[in-house]
């Protein structure tokens, strides 16, 4: 299980979307649940699985959500069916959460890999942030203040990955992936 985290504005769903587009890997991207009303651009079950309030707390009473936090007064979590389907397809799985979604996976799955996604600067990063265009202003002074108690936690996170060009973000996530398989403490020995 691979999380990937980072700051509002960071470019981490450009990042993820460029892994999406990479053909010779297969990973299960999971798409994780929402409250929030969904942004012009976004699709329902691609990007997240928009629903509603009640719903969402069903599925928590009912015991289908892995972890769920609320995140900017919505609600986000992992339902349960996502990850049974990946292990079953025996498929590394990336999810994106914020800094408590990462602990919280971490928490039932220790063997998680966690990787936090920076912006180049500070000025790269407000800059994205304004020009996304999709928050007003009160919003995005709450983004800007979360960020500086995310930026306090990153030490949590196994990997740093600054996202200057999506490309070579992407390209060292795979780094990372790849030398993750490779360690002799997570392959998995079968003997006769």
């Amino acid at each position: 299980i691979l999380v990937i985290s980072g700051l509002s504005g960071s470019g981490k769903d450009a990042v993820i979307n460029r892994l999406k587009s990479i053909s010779d890997v297969a990973f299960h991207f999971v798409v994780t649940c929402n409250t929030r009303a969904r942004r012009e651009e976004e699709i329902d079950g691609k990007d997240y699985h928009f629903i509603s309030r009640e719903k969402f707390l069903n599925m928590i009473e009912n015991g289908e959500m892995i972890e769920h936090s609320v995140v900017y007064d919505d609600l986000k979590g992992v339902p349960r069916f996502e990850i049974e389907n990946a292990f079953e397809a025996g498929q590394d799985i990336i999810l994106r959460l914020d800094s408590q979604g990462m602990q919280k996976i971490k928490a039932i799955y220790p063997q998680t890999i966690s990787i936090f996604i920076l912006p180049p600067d500070a000025a790269s990063w407000l800059d994205r942030l304004y020009k996304r265009n999709t928050e007003t202003e009160d919003a995005l002074q709450i983004r800007i203040r979360t960020a500086e108690q995310e930026l306090a936690g990153v030490s949590q996170f196994d990997y740093i990955v600054i996202n200057d060009q999506i490309d070579q973000a992407a390209m060292d996530i795979l780094t990372i992936l790849r030398a993750e398989h490779m360690r002799s403490s997570n392959r998995k020995v079968i003997t006769a």
